[in-house]
Formats: C-alpha cells, sequence, structure tokens
C-alpha cells in the first residue's frame, strides 16, 4: 500500500516551526544558529528560500516512501555544505592555515574576506535545514534513518574532509608522510558504502543492521586525492 506524501506547505510549516523551537529549546549550539536565522532577516529570507526548494522537490515525489528516499538525498547534500566552517571552527584553525583551505576549496583568487562571510553563512543555513530535515524524517516520516544511520554519515564525512584538508597541508609544508593522504580515498570509499546503505535501508529499519556495515581497508596503491575539493 502507498502512502499519500506531504505537501510543500505542510513540510514548510513544520521547518519553520522547528527553528522557533530548537531556538528555545535546541542544544547550545543549536538554539544559537537557529537565533541566527530567525534575528536577521535577511539571512532568514535566504534560508528560506533555498528550503523551500529542497521542500518542493520532498513534495514533488508525491508518495511517502518516495519523499522518504528524497528527503535522505538531500541530507547528504547539507551535511557536505556546512563541513567546511564546522571543520574550521572545531579543529581551530587559524592564520596561515585558514587561508590555505580557503584556497584549497574556493581556488587561489578568491576574496578571502568574502569567502568567510559565504562559508558562514552557508554553515548556518545548511545547519538548520539539516535540524529540519531530521525532525520531518523522524517525527512526520517516521524513517529512523534519520536518527542514527545519518548521524554516523555526518561523523564519518567530517572525519573525511579533516584528513582531506590536513593531508593538504601537510603537502604544502613539504611534510613526506603518506598516511594522511591514504586515508582520504579510503575514507571516501566508505561515505560511499554508508550513503548507498542509508539509501537502501526500509522506512523502518533496524538500526542495528547497518553497524554491520563490512569495512575494508585502504588499497596498498591508494593515490594521494587532487585538488581543488568535491564531496563525496
Amino acid at each position: 500500500m502507498h502512502l499519500r506524501g506531504l505537501s510543500h506547505a505542510k513540510l514548510m510549516e513544520e521547518s519553520e516551526s522547528r527553528i522557533e523551537t530548537m531556538a528555545r529549546e535546541g542544544s547550545p549550539a543549536q538554539a544559537l544558529v537557529a537565533r541566527r536565522v530567525l534575528e536577521d532577516t535577511r539571512l532568514y529570507r535566504h534560508w528560506e528560500s533555498e528550503h523551500e526548494r529542497l521542500m518542493r522537490q520532498v513534495a514533488s515525489e508525491g508518495r511517502s516512501g518516495r519523499q522518504s528516499y528524497a528527503l535522505r538525498n538531500a541530507c547528504f547534500g547539507l551535511i557536505h555544505r556546512k563541513a567546511m566552517f564546522e571543520y574550521l571552527r572545531q579543529q581551530k584553525v587559524t592564520g596561515r592555515d585558514r587561508h590555505a583551505v580557503f584556497g584549497l576549496i574556493y581556488g587561489g583568487d578568491q576574496d578571502y574576506a568574502k569567502a568567510v562571510i559565504a562559508e558562514h553563512s552557508n554553515y548556518v543555513r545548511s545547519t538548520s535545514s539539516l535540524l529540519c530535515s531530521h525532525h520531518l524524517g523522524l517525527a512526520l516520516m517516521e524513517d529512523r534513518s534519520f536518527g542514527d544511520p545519518l548521524l554516523r554519515y555526518e561523523q564519518r564525512y567530517a572525519d573525511y574532509f579533516r584528513v582531506f584538508c590536513g593531508s593538504a597541508l601537510a603537502s604544502n609544508r613539504y611534510n613526506n608522510d603518506d598516511t594522511l593522504s591514504t586515508l582520504v580515498p579510503y575514507l571516501k570509499r566508505q561515505l560511499g558504502v554508508l550513503r548507498r546503505a542509508i539509501l537502501a535501508m526500509p522506512r523502518e529499519p533496524e538500526i542495528n543492521g547497518l553497524h554491520n556495515l563490512e569495512i575494508r581497508g585502504p588499497a596498498a596503491n591508494a593515490q594521494r586525492v587532487s585538488t581543488p575539493f568535491q564531496a563525496a
């Protein structure tokens, strides 16, 4: 039996309500992001426009199962978009290394100050939409893949991004240790495995099944990944 999906209006209504709730009741980090969106009219309109397009794509799938699949796919993109600023903040990257990371991602001709502002805005908007998407998936679509499985993917992608940047920075310092560079293709492969497993999960999966994925070591001839950076 195919269940009718959620309307675009319902998805947006729940999302807007979720942002307001997170501003009041979320963790300190979540509340800070939600308040920034709500308190900055220009930022809110930018987020609303992007999120509305995302929800329209999900709503267009019609059936609930296909909507869930579309929203899972959307979450991967949101996780990728917020990773850079999260990496800079968590790893406390400053000074020349910070400039080097922006050069790695944006290329050498970017306006550094504008790139920093743009990346912070990407982080806030993407994090806000991801918070909404987790809520929509768990509470409205009753799809548990939006819980632990997607959180696991988010953690693995953060590892991948950190190792990728660490490898690039090390090479710029004429470091000949290939340990980090050989981890990059390994982590990228595992992201692909995890992403396919999440997309293949039934609507109410056994969460423990995701932890039984076979993890294979990197190939002996794994090559250094070239720049510019591309999402897994």
